[in-house]
């Protein structure tokens, strides 16, 4: 798994979500549309130091893996002589774990989010152990609020460890006397505290991330669909492994004792409470496979419990490293490569240097014109190939470029614009007085075109924001 993430940093370009989140690394702001600014401050101060390069784009990744493993050797440490065990199983099981083994490869938010939260889990963990044998736990407490609250600060579903928590306090009839000292709520406050910037741009920008995660996401709210939960559910079973998810909810609980007991009913506890709320939430929004992944790293930091037996362990690594196998295979060699893995998105991750260099000789021709893609993901990864700022993306579709851009600013500029069939002229072209191609840019791989893009010219821009009127 570990020579499967070294091949896809080294073999596959960067990806459009990857360089949509560097480029926002290059736009300090106190938040985003999409997501919580700390992935992005994060990135900002890598290229500060290191430059743009794909090694930059996804070194933080190993950082948070490294964080992970530090955090599992210090609770493999407590489980006296069989922590070399405990450590390198739990390890193993959090690097095929489906789902955390997809998201955290790539530079997506989610490495961070898993990583916070660990170490957070790991903090309560000791708060829990020390409530229950007369120890020291006001520390431990406030340390996983903090990380609570920066997990949150990375990706709005870390909140869902947050709930967690309280359920258990609730719960667990040992920790009850907590309640009545001012230790939770204080907590509580600094792990909302730490959202403050957050907050603040959501005021001042009309609560938009809300908006758009709530409503604009498919949101059906009043209009329950149940097959979407039943839907979640499966693929639940899936991304975080169907014998890790089995093998950990049936272990009878005698099996263990003591604090491996207790990591076992935190970690039950935060697994269920995830996936119960986001099947609730799922009935309303369109919910995506790894929103719940709260509940897949609760599981995989007990997998050394739950899988300790080989007969149980081997066949879900052998099957997460097949995925995984064959994802790094159809993003690095081409779509399709290997059975098992499908992503209709593939075949235009390939190809940016092509596009690079037709934009490039398309600005030559056109050097007062501005560059533009049909979707954001695009404008991302436009921009880093050409390391070029100034891209954006016009699309009906909200996205953080269109906070950055002032159509007033551009009218009657013309534009190079990138688009393909998947994302058509047309939804750009309709801001224009005229638009034409001036270049198709096919994209070849072991001599066939997989992908195709298009380079076209649009002339006249009416300065206006999509959904606007003349």
């Amino acid at each position: 798994m570990l020579a499967l993430r070294v091949w896809f940093d080294v073999t596959v370009p960067p990806m459009g979500d990857e360089s949509y989140y560097w480029v926002w690394g290059q736009h300090l702001a106190w938040s985003y549309f999409d997501h919580p600014p700390f992935n992005a401050w994060l990135l900002s101060l890598v290229a500060a130091i290191l430059g743009w390069s794909p090694v930059s784009l996804r070194l933080l990744t190993w950082v948070s893996l490294a964080g992970i493993a530090a955090v599992v050797w210090v609770i493999a440490r407590q489980m006296g002589e069989a922590r070399h065990f405990v450590f390198w199983r739990t390890m193993a099981v959090f690097l095929t774990v489906p789902v955390i083994a997809l998201f955290t490869t790539p530079a997506f938010n989610d490495h961070l989010l898993v990583a916070f939260c660990v170490a957070s889990l790991y903090c309560f963990w000791r708060f829990v152990v020390g409530v229950e044998s007369g120890g020291r736990w006001i520390g431990p407490l406030y340390g996983a609020a903090a990380l609570l609250g920066l997990a949150v600060l990375s990706k709005y579903n870390g909140a869902l460890l947050g709930l967690g928590y309280v359920a258990f306090l609730v719960a667990r009839p040992a920790l009850r006397k907590t309640l009545l000292t001012p230790h939770p709520y204080l907590s509580s406050l600094l792990a909302i505290a730490i959202q403050g910037p957050v907050i603040y741009w959501n005021l001042t920008e009309g609560l938009a991330s809300i908006h758009f995660h709530f409503v604009e996401r498919s949101g059906h709210w009043g209009h329950p669909d149940f097959r979407q939960a039943s839907v979640l559910i499966l693929q639940g079973l899936v991304g975080a492994g169907p014998i890790l998810v089995l093998a950990a909810i049936l272990q009878p609980p005698w099996v263990l004792a003591g604090q491996a007991r207790t990591l076992r009913d935190i970690a039950l506890t935060v697994a269920a409470v995830s996936t119960i709320v986001m099947i609730v939430v799922a009935t309303n929004v369109e919910v995506l496979l790894h929103w719940n992944i709260v509940a897949y790293l609760a599981l995989a930091l007990i997998g050394a419990f739950a899988l300790a037996r080989a007969w149980l362990f081997v066949p879900h690594a052998l099957l997460t490293l097949f995925l995984a196998t064959s994802a790094t295979a159809n993003y690095s060699l081409g779509p399709n490569t290997m059975p098992g893995f499908v992503d209709t998105g593939t075949a235009a991750n390939f190809g940016w240097s092509e596009v690079g260099a037709s934009v490039e000789r398309a600005r030559t021709a056109h050097p007062e014109a501005f560059l533009a893609a049909t979707i954001y993901t695009y404008a991302a990864q436009l921009s880093f190939q050409l390391h070029d700022l100034s891209v954006t993306a016009l699309n009906p579709l909200r996205s953080q470029y269109d906070f950055w851009w002032t159509p007033a600013a551009h009218v009657g500029q013309d534009a190079i614009i990138l688009a393909d069939k998947a994302h058509p002229i047309e939804l750009a072209s309709r801001h224009f007085r005229s638009a034409s191609k001036l270049e198709d840019v096919p994209v070849m791989r072991n001599g066939k075109q997989i992908w195709s893009f298009a380079v076209y010219l649009g002339q006249g821009y009416d300065g206006l924001a999509d959904g606007a009127t003349p």
